[in-house]
Order: C-alpha cells, then structure tokens, then sequence
C-alpha cells in the first residue's frame, strides 16, 4: 500500500490535466481520487468582460461550493487580468467533465472535456468504519444523532489513525463528546437539518497508520535511532452512505420540539420615563437556537429591547435549553404589553402548536393620565360654576358686568400666582433632581451605567437620543463609540433648568 501511494503521488502530477485554448484555461486539481474524494475543477480566463457557464452538477455530481479568484499580471508594461472560477464536488464513480463555453470579450471558447477515475479504497478487513443515525426520516429542525464509529481488531496495531470530517451541507451541526473504548472509538454530533428533501452524509474515510522500521544500513537495527527513522505505513478505509428524508414543518414555522413560555415585569406601576423590564423566557427541547428575537410595537413607548441569550444542555439524550430576552420599555402615560406569541412544531403531537402569554397592563404615575384628567375636572367645575351664575344672574345686567370684573380679577390673580408657584416649582425640581443625576452621571463606570440613567430622557433631545444609541451599540453590538460625559452633563442642564425647548 505505501508502494502504491507513493506512486500515485509521484505520477499525479503528470495526470493533472491543464487544457488551454486561447485565453481560457480548464484543469482540476487531481484527476485520479479514492471514492467520495472531492475534486475541484477551475476555468480560468483572461479579458476585460468574462462570462462563466452557469455549472449546478457535473453528470449528475452535484456542485457543493463555487467560488472566484483573481489575478493581475504585468507584461511588457501590459496589464492582463485573469478571473479563475472554481467548482468543487464530490466523486464517487469515474466521469468525464464536459467540455464548457466561456465568453470573453464577445469570442466565445470551448473547454476539452476531462476525465476523472475513481480508486476504490483499500479497505483493511481489520477495521471498520461506520456512519450510523439515530433516525432518517425528519422533520426540518428534528435533532438527529450521527455517530462515527472506527472498530479495529483485537489483533491489530495502528499507531495513529486520521478520519476526515463528513461534509454536513444543510445541516446545522453541534459537535458532542468523543468516547475512546479501545477497540471502538465513537465521534457523536448532533445535526439539525435546514431543509427539505432528500439529503445525505458521506461516504467518508479514515487513514490508519503503522510504524514500519527504516533501511537506514547505519542506524536500521539500532532501536535508539528507530524512533527517528521510522516510517508511516498508511491504510485508508471508507465508510457508508446516509440517506436522509426531510418532512417540511407545515406554515412556514421555524422551531421544532416541545417548549414552555413566560413573560414577567419588574413592575406593574411606574413612575413617567422611567423604565419598566420585561423578560420573556421560553423552555424546553428542540432546536431552541432558531428562535428568533422578538420585537415590541407598544404606542407612544420607547422600546429597547436586548439580544437575546440561549443556555442549551443534553439532558436523557435530549437537546434543549433555555431562550431568555430582556426588553425595556419606557412611557410617560398607561400603557399595555401585548402578548408575546410564539409558535412552534410539537415534536408528540405532530401539529402547530401557540403559545401565548397573558397582556400586562402597566400603570405609570405622574404622567400624561393625571394632567388629562386634571383638565377633564377642571373643564367640568368651570361649566357647572357658569351655568349656575347664569342662572342667578340671566335677568340682572349689572350682575353680569360685575361677575366679568370679577372673573377678570380672579385670573389675574392666579396668573400671578400661578407663575410664581411655577417658577419655585422648578426650582425645587432642579434641586432634588438635578444634582443627584448629574452625581449618578459622573460615578457611572461602563457604558451600561449610563444607557439607564439616561434612558427615561429618550426623545427628549436628538443629541441624548444619539448618545443612546451608541450606547447601545457599544453594549449589544461590540461597538466603540467615545462617550463624552461632558456632553451628557450639560444637555441633561438644560433639559431639567428648562433652558431646551422639548
């Protein structure tokens, strides 16, 4: 076997075709494999306006990845420019890849067909490799557990050992622990199929490897130099191919498995502008890490909503976790948080299942609420007063003359005093507000310090509302916005002196 892999690799180069006509080329990097080897065959072409064919599969070999590069090359104070575009697939059977049309500058050329022969694998009968599922008829999100297993014989000896990865194409993949038990050796992963249809996995292989002594002719014999001398002997062996059936989940849903919700407050009353946090949480098995974020519409809130966090954990050989998302919310008058829904395929019942949460209605304090039913009381009194004064007074013009005066007299006092409550007023709110804010600002040691602080001033200034967001940014998104606390101070000054028109 290493007699004949040294061979191969010597002649390899040689049977590496390169097939150029003109300003296109066509070659694949090797055109002798062992079976479910991958080969990747590129077209290279020169010119300014260069059109590709359009490749999904070669006889019937399916295309896994396509991708460009390119190229600038100066002759003779000339620029030449070469895309080469690379298909990559698996071969399992011998073929021939067809000859291709490419476009180039408006002459179109042909590529020679090449051909391909596939080597069966060596297989060692003293060793065996499998690829064995847990189940092959899914649904799109179902976990499903692919084990490799490599059996050796009691009776033989491999020093090293080497299995290539399968290629998961349509498969979210979680690798899970290895168990070595001697003679079997198990590689386990949990795979989540994104698609429908009829998919596979392998075949894959394994090279197994055997120390053999050197004919070195001074130091062979010598066991101290054999460790330095000695050579790999290699083996390969391949394994079977799986087949997957993969079921649609029925109305476009996502999510398969068996799942819980919740949604809770800190608080059900709130004072205006100031933050009430919501955190929804949903539990239970499945492909828990496709759900996605959930986003707030509530009238006249500010929204703000984390990423959200998934602990997941296998539990009696079950794949599952825990969703969490924090949401704050900030308003100056009531408001309700809708419920949240959540919709998901249930791995026992085989349906739709919805999940919903209750709403929660959210009362805040010393907003718009009290001043409009201040105005709604107050309109009330001064309509009951007139009516009752024009009743007293409907038939005595002096009455009338006297009780105007009086209305008169009676709002400039209030005016007055009105005013001047106003201003002592704002004055102690800037005492009892101000200073401890701007304190808070200045200890503040992080970028989340702040966002809070100053959250209820949301919509209260483009230039806070900016600082926001990249607070936010910094927070959630890795971002690296300097914030200037200065800046922050001296808004805030004139937003609570009155000096800001909001």
């Amino acid at each position: 076997m290493k007699t004949k892999i040294l061979n191969l690799g010597k002649i390899l180069f040689f049977l590496i075709p390169t097939v150029i006509f003109a300003n296109v080329s066509a070659k694949v990097d090797k055109s002798v494999v062992y079976k479910g080897d991958s080969v990747t065959f590129s077209i290279s072409a020169s010119g300014d306006k260069i059109k590709f064919p359009d490749i999904k599969d070669i006889n019937g070999t399916p295309i896994l990845q396509s991708f460009d590069s390119q190229s600038i090359v100066f002759i003779n104070n000339n620029v030449s420019k070469t895309i080469t575009r690379s298909y990559k697939f698996n071969a399992d059977k011998n073929l021939t890849i067809p000859s291709y049309e490419v476009v180039v500058d408006n002459k179109s050329y042909k590529t020679k067909p090449i051909n391909i022969t596939v080597l069966k694998a060596s297989n060692d009968k003293k060793a065996k490799l499998i690829l064995q599922a847990s189940k092959t008829n899914a649904y799109v999100g179902e976990p499903i557990r692919l084990d490799i297993i490599l059996s050796v014989a009691p009776n033989a000896k491999y020093d090293k050992y080497q299995i290539e990865p399968p290629k998961f194409n349509n498969f979210w993949v979680k690798t899970l622990n290895s168990q070595d038990l001697g003679a079997k050796k198990v590689f386990s992963y949990l795979i989540f199929p994104q698609i429908d249809g009829n998919l596979t996995i392998g075949p894959i292989v394994a090279h197994l490897g055997k120390f053999v002594k050197s004919n070195d002719p001074f130091f062979g014999n010598d066991p101290f130099f054999q460790v330095f001398n000695s050579e790999i002997k290699w083996s390969k062996i391949s394994s079977n191919k799986l087949n997957f059936n993969i079921k649609p989940l029925p109305n476009n849903l996502e999510v398969y498995g068996k799942y819980t919700i919740s949604a809770k407050v800190d608080k059900t009353k709130v004072n205006a502008n100031k933050p009430v946090n919501l955190t929804i949480k949903i539990k239970g098995i499945g492909n828990i890490d496709d759900i996605k974020k959930f986003d707030l519409d509530i009238d006249d809130a500010i929204v703000y909503s984390d990423e959200p966090k998934i602990k997941t954990y296998i539990k009696n050989k079950n794949y599952g976790g825990e969703f969490t998302q924090k949401i704050a919310i900030v308003a100056d008058k009531n408001f309700t948080i809708p419920k949240i829904v959540f919709k998901y395929f249930d791995k026992d019942l085989k349906k739709e299942v919805t999940l919903k949460t209750k709403p929660i209605n959210i009362t805040v304090l010393g907003g718009k609420n009290k001043k409009d039913n201040a105005k709604i009381i107050s309109a009330n009194q001064s309509s009951t007063n007139v009516t009752n004064n024009k009743s007293e007074c409907n038939n005595n013009s002096n009455c009338n003359i006297s009780l105007k005066i009086l209305y008169m007299l009676i709002g400039v006092i209030l005016g007055v005093f009105g005013y001047y409550l106003a201003l002592k007023l704002k004055e102690l709110k800037k005492e009892k507000k101000e200073i401890p804010l701007i304190k808070k600002i200045k200890k503040a040691k992080n970028n989340k310090e702040l966002f809070n602080l100053l959250l209820p001033f949301a919509k209260k200034s483009e230039k806070l509302d900016e600082i926001l967001k990249k607070l936010e940014e910094n927070i959630y998104k890795n971002g690296t916005y300097k914030i200037d606390k200065n800046d922050i101070i001296e808004e805030l000054e004139e937003i609570l002196t009155g000096d800001k028109n909001v």
